[in-house]
């Protein structure tokens, strides 16, 4: 953008000779062009090539509030190299027209998807990840990238093999150190290299470690094992990537290892950016808007409910308030077979939603976003979920406030 005073140096002797009505006109025209750019920057990130930062419980883009819903597009980085099922890999119209509906029809401006070893070679080709991040862009969308998966899908261990049996049990512990399963390179390796390659990416909101981690090992002074595994790997994010936000990945709801004082043990530190929690009804409940709150309040993050390492999800925004960083909902899924059951989802997840933005949470994403029906938690955007409208009219309360 040229300076003032070379603007000024490039405007003729005299004020140019406009006619009344053409003067009307620009300047009509310049007030329709501020009020468009004004209701543009009130509906979404200000700028897509701004990176995400953090503010207290807030996140924030280009200085201003940032919060957002969206959805799991767990496949989305499929490719020749590897897809986790052929049923849920796009091509490229099909992951365009996805994430078009996603924005379009369900208000989406986050998508949280798998960026295992798997995915890229253990980080010799990032091109399944490039291609799904560059049609994210495309539509204005940012992204969630998970590097490697608790329950021990779409990566490089033994097929449903926690990682929290593997080595052992020790692999939080140590075990991540070393190649997982068929891997060429350690998980501590391969994240310090996709940390590196993607540093320069604006449209990553942020790293998360781990999907789901959960453990219940301890260590020897009580603590869970995720305490110094998330520092560790904080540290190592954040020296090969200064500009992106990290969280380790959690449920926080009731699950071993990362609820009550393990979730603030963990969370507390200071390489941990953000919080996250799953609202699944394992751990949770489907109608319940907010587990484990009253009457939409939340319990004291210092009570005996809180510090219980069973402590439901209303205790990880209450704890995450205490500790003054913002709370995401990584995931929330509730089954669905037919339209009323369906219809019963859209509502309980509103719901949700609006519990947990009232609770201060800074993101919401629902699980999981398709183009067909390949199991009981899909949503599908042909034909319309009802939940996909049900989320935009969620993001449009939030622009609204």
């Amino acid at each position: 953008m040229p300076s003032s005073s070379a603007n000024a140096m490039a405007e003729p002797a005299g004020p140019p000779q406009v006619g009344g009505r053409g003067f009307r006109s620009l300047t009509v025209v310049s007030l329709l062009m501020a009020m468009v750019a004004l209701l543009l920057a009130a509906c979404g990130p200000t700028s897509s090539d701004a990176f995400v930062k953090r503010s207290g419980t807030s996140f924030t883009v280009d200085g201003a509030p940032f919060r957002f819903v969206g959805y799991n597009l767990y496949d989305g980085a499929a490719s020749d190299i590897f897809s986790c099922s052929p049923s849920t890999r796009l091509d490229d119209t099909a992951l365009a027209d996805t994430l078009r509906a996603a924005r379009e029809e369900g208000g989406a401006t986050v998508i949280r998807f798998w960026a295992f070893a798997t995915y890229t070679a253990d980080g010799s080709d990032f091109s399944g990840m490039d291609r799904f991040i560059a049609a994210a862009r495309r539509e204005g969308l940012r992204v969630m990238p998970v590097l490697e998966d608790g329950p021990g899908n779409c990566s490089t261990g033994e097929r449903n093999v926690p990682l929290s049996q593997v080595d052992g049990g020790q692999w939080y512990s140590g075990g991540y150190r070393q190649p997982l399963g068929r891997a060429s390179i350690s998980y501590r390796d391969y994240a310090r290299l996709v940390a590196e390659h993607y540093r320069d990416e604006p449209a990553i909101l942020g790293w998360t470690m781990v999907n789901e981690a959960e453990t219940s090992e301890r260590q020897p002074d009580g603590r869970t094992p995720l305490v110094a595994f998330a520092g560790d790997m904080a540290a190592v994010l954040h020296q090969a990537d200064p500009n992106h936000l990290v969280t380790l990945g959690t449920q926080g709801n009731g699950a071993p290892g990362n609820s009550g004082s393990d979730f603030h043990n963990i969370y507390v530190q200071a390489g941990l950016d953000f919080t996250e929690v799953h609202d699944w009804n394992r751990y949770g409940s489907d109608t319940e808007a907010l587990p484990g709150s009253v009457d939409g309040r939340l319990p004291a993050p210092d009570s005996d409910e809180c510090r219980s390492r069973t402590a439901r999800v209303a205790c990880s925004f209450a704890i995450s308030r205490a500790i003054d960083k913002p709370i995401v909902v990584g995931e929330v899924g509730i089954t669905a077979t037919d339209g009323p059951s369906r219809q019963r989802r859209a509502s309980l997840i509103t719901a949700k939603a609006r519990a947990a933005f009232s609770a201060g949470g800074a993101g919401y994403l629902v699980w999981h976003l398709d183009r067909g029906q390949t199991d009981r938690l899909d949503v599908q955007t042909s034909p319309l979920d009802p939940v996909v409208p049900a989320l935009a009219r969620v993001a449009s309360e939030l622009n609204r406030t």
